[in-house]
């Protein structure tokens, strides 16, 4: 998977980079390929907002975005709303394919 990583309005570090591009390619384990993933921090006051696109080969992409004051905080949310978000729709697929 592609993972372009960028942000708004400041720099971010490489350690945060590097962070953000491992805890993203881990979400590849539950089963579903993805053509390239967009991750993109933006500084507001105090806080750190991240979000993440995960773009399929075949569907819609599946969106997802958290703030918080640290951006490894704010990959972390991101990351588990991925996550739930991407079982429930797996669990939708399983449904559909059984007949439920």
């Amino acid at each position: 998977m592609n993972i372009e990583v960028t942000s708004r309005h400041q720099d971010i570090p490489d350690a945060l980079r590097t962070y953000a591009s491992e805890r993203i390619s881990n979400i590849e384990r539950f089963g579903e390929e993805f053509q390239r993933s967009e991750v993109v921090f933006d500084h507001h006051a105090n806080t750190v907002e991240c979000e993440v696109i995960l773009h399929r080969v075949k569907g819609t992409p599946i969106v997802a975005t958290d703030s918080a004051e640290d951006g490894r905080s704010a990959v972390d949310g991101v990351a588990s709303k991925l996550e739930r978000q991407f079982l429930k729709l797996k669990e939708k697929q399983v449904d559909r394919n059984h007949g439920h």
